[in-house]
């Protein structure tokens, strides 16, 4: 390999790594609008699903109803599609960790986790809310219902250009195509889309919404003077979301549900591994100078790479337990490299030359890294089987993180080292080797 392939290769790993870290630590909003929504960005860390052991939890229960005009033979059904919609009406406002069972059996339980402060908890109330029925009708008492909740397709909000030309914010709901021409029959849009002579009466239980300018093309797109911002449209089509489903709501309580190991569980730990994380480099390149850079470059890729399988994979929940199993995993990953290191460092001070020693120390470590990480990964292959979700935890973290450890050691770092033999293959003192021998 050249010097300018490996100083471009170097340069190439840095940007992605760059990348990577920013993926993983870093939460942000996209600077453009997706269909008329600007959407945020959940990092790796925060997707990662906590332990209820470590992490903030709010629990809410709802009581269910058919609504009016449904049959109750469909129970059942109405209740699974109202559980999904629910899951993914809170999913799509970034969290993930969100759990919907039944509860007996007119009840529903919604569980979210990862909940750091209270103003996660009140915006998921404030999301959720108590869903109402949504209905639409021709009569401001609400007696000539033309349309519901099952009949809408989708609700954006979004800004736009109000019916007086004046820029603001807006709700649009969208009708089923089947039931389109039904609803444009009841509220016919004149063809300059003024003010029509009919007005159309959205009602979310004993909230009312008149709208006079009918529905062109199935397609209600609201607009109010109460739209001050789009937080404010976003939060009305919250509320159309939670009417659409299947099953009227009524909530009955909701309650915070604290990490048993304490309030701050959920910040302590990740500060404890980060410590290590950091006073391991911090030793690795006073120790090796330039191979202990490669080293922490090494580690920032296992340690990005894990992350994004952690919050890949449904299952993994990570606790007390799993916490611990990250420490190992990270130590082991750590001793992998130092060996492969003094491994060559020895061979070095044998007067073999530097890259000789370092192509060796592979080869010596080879069989020491996979048996190492093989035991690890059979030990938590192992813990999932096991019928506490504690154990599984840790199971889950050490199964993962194994196979990242041996990919990292053996072909990644095998490669930064070529690299870094095509700047220097000859000064051994640059990674504080010192020759031994007859040099000496």
């Amino acid at each position: 390999m050249t010097k300018k392939k490996s100083k471009c290769l170097f340069i190439v790993f840095a940007i992605i790594l760059v990348v990577c870290l920013i993926a993983s630590f870093v939460n942000f909003t996209y600077p453009f609008a997706i269909n008329g929504n600007y959407y945020s960005y959940s990092n790796f860390v925060s997707n990662i699903k906590l332990g209820d052991d470590i992490s903030n939890s709010l629990r809410i229960i709802y009581r269910t109803k058919v609504p009016e005009g449904e049959s109750s033979t469909n129970y059942s059904e109405l209740k699974s599609s109202t559980m999904a919609d629910l899951k993914a009406i809170v999913q799509s406002e970034g969290y993930k960790d969100v759990t919907v069972t039944e509860y007996g059996e007119e009840f529903i339980c919604i569980q979210v986790g990862n909940i750091f402060n209270i103003d996660d908890e009140n915006s998921i109330l404030n999301l959720i809310g108590s869903p109402e029925a949504i209905r639409f009708s021709t009569d401001s008492e609400g007696k000539d219902v033309f349309a519901t909740g099952k009949h809408i397709k989708r609700v954006v909000a979004g800004s736009g250009v109000g019916t007086d030309g004046s820029k603001g914010y807006s709700v649009a709901i969208e009708f089923k195509d089947e039931y389109k021409e039904m609803v444009e029959e009841k509220a016919p849009a004149n063809e300059d889309y003024s003010e029509t002579s009919k007005s159309i009466y959205v009602s979310l239980g004993e909230e009312q919404f008149e709208w006079k300018y009918g529905i062109p093309n199935g397609i209600l797109q609201l607009s109010s003077s109460s739209f001050t911002s789009e937080l404010d449209a976003q939060t009305y089509a919250n509320k159309i979301r939670t009417g659409m489903l299947a099953l009227e709501l009524t909530n009955v309580t909701n309650a915070n549900i604290a990490p048993s190991y304490g309030m701050g569980a959920n910040i302590i730990l990740p500060i404890i591994i980060a410590l290590l994380v950091i006073s391991a480099f911090v030793y690795l390149i006073v120790k090796y100078r330039h191979m202990g850079w490669i080293a922490c470059f090494n580690m920032l890729f296992y340690i990005v790479i894990g992350l994004f399988l952690l919050q890949s994979i449904p299952l993994v929940h990570v606790n007390f337990a799993g916490m611990i199993a990250l420490m190992v995993c990270i130590i082991l990953a750590i001793d992998g490299l130092m060996s492969i290191i003094e491994s060559a460092k020895k061979h070095y001070q044998q007067d073999k030359k530097l890259y000789i020693a370092f192509k060796i120390a592979m080869k010596e470590n080879l069989t020491k890294i996979i048996f190492s990480n093989v035991l690890v990964c059979l030990t938590g292959f192992i813990c999932l089987f096991m019928p506490s979700l504690s154990i599984q935890s840790f199971g889950w973290v050490a199964f993962v993180l194994s196979f990242v450890s041996v990919f990292c050691s053996l072909v990644l770092m095998k490669l930064f080292i070529k690299m870094y033999m095509a700047l220097n293959n000859t000064d051994g003192k640059k990674c504080n080797f010192h020759k031994g021998g007859k040099n000496a």
